[in-house]
Order: structure tokens, then sequence, then C-alpha cells
């Protein structure tokens, strides 16, 4: 049966220096990874965000000269009051990690990671026996391990996609300008084009952006 898991641990590694903060002020997130056919590295695509703008340059350092890290390159950065945010691409040694546990006795669909609070939680979806047996070999690599089972993931669920209707419509208002401030078109002329009423083009708006908000929210 493929099922969806939260994985909560924390190891020795540089993830533990982000103990000293809050989520709001730092995290890492692994939104990608492709391991090699030889399962020997794997390239990663991530993201980093740092309150401050010193922490960043301080995580950055950490991370690019962690000795798993084979090549590290910052792909886009964006500055801001709020703090720093930019996405980097690694390729990382996979032999002795959590990673290579996980795809070498685990059937994996999907695989991401966060880090933050000296916590790294990771959302998998597994074939539940193979991922059943690998956890002990995960866990003599943590100093604390927890495991949820995730009643509901939205790759899991045809209840959060959207109708093709519902695609149709959030296509035109995006193209229409319907969120654009001021906007370019408003909920009348939307509906004109589709040939309803104000309040039915509302309401396939209303759930289509829901469920885009959910399904968004699941992956940040």
């Amino acid at each position: 049966m493929i099922k969806s898991y939260t994985i909560l641990l924390s190891h020795e590694d540089w993830s533990l220096y982000t103990e000293k903060f809050s989520e709001d002020e730092l995290y890492v997130k692994v939104i990608r990874r492709i391991p090699s056919l030889e399962g020997l590295t794997e390239n990663v695509i991530g993201i980093i965000y740092a309150k401050d703008r010193s922490l960043y340059r301080q995580i950055i350092k950490m991370i690019s000269r962690n000795k798993m890290i084979i090549d590290f390159k910052l792909l886009d950065e964006y500055k801001s009051k709020s703090g720093v945010r930019a996405i980097y691409a690694s390729t990382e040694k996979l032999p002795g990690r959590i990673a290579e546990k996980l795809l070498q006795n685990c059937k994996i669909f999907s695989m991401n990671e966060t880090i933050y609070n000296g916590i790294e939680k990771w959302n998998i979806i597994a074939e539940s026996s193979s991922f059943s047996k690998v956890i002990p070999k995960i866990r003599e690599l943590t100093f604390d391990l927890k495991v949820f089972e995730d009643p509901i993931d939205p790759l899991l669920s045809v209840k959060d996609e959207l109708t093709p209707k519902e695609q149709e419509v959030l296509k035109i208002a995006v193209i229409k300008g319907y969120f654009n401030s001021p906007k370019r078109i408003g909920l009348e002329e939307l509906a004109k084009e589709f040939g309803v009423s104000k309040s039915a083009i509302m309401q396939i708006l209303r759930k289509a952006i829901d469920k885009v908000a959910r399904k968004s929210i699941k992956e940040i």
C-alpha cells in the first residue's frame, strides 16, 4: 500500500546549527532530489531563507563547505526587508546518509525535506511495507526520530485536483487580469466570458483558489 509519512529527526550535522533560530528566522528546504544511477551522489535543488543577511551568509558558508557537498551553486537570490531567499543547486554524496537508506531500501515516490529549529522534517510518499523496514536503519543515524502517518496527502487524493472548468476559469482570470491591482477585469465581465452568472463564476473561482492554496501550503 502507498502511504504518506512525516519524519521528524535530528542528527550530528550542520542542520543542528538551525536550532538557535525559529523557522521565521532561518530554514532550508530540499524540494527536488535525483540520485545517480550508481547511487553514489544525488543532485539537489533547495531553498534557503534567512531573516538576517549575516545569518544568510553564514548558512551558505556552512552548507557549501560541508564535507558531503561536492558542488554548490546559487541559482537565484532575492533580498527584501523581510530577509533573503535563495534557490540553490548542489551535487552531494549519498553513502552513509539518511537519503541513501531511504532510496536504497524503500520504494519511494516522493521525498522532500525542510530543516529548521535543529530538526529535519521529511515528507515522504512510499510503499508502506518497505518503509516500515527501513525505519530502524534511519534510527541508527539519528539522535531523535519520530514517524507519523499522514491521513491525507494532496498527491494521493483526487479531491484537491482542479476540474476542467476550474482550470479554464482560473487560467482566463489570470490572463484577463482579474488578479491584477487594479483589476483589468471584474467578476461580471469574467462571468460574461463563460456565459454564467456573477455568483456562479465567484463560486468556481473560490473553489479553484482554495485547492491551489491548500496544495501550495502543503509544499511550503
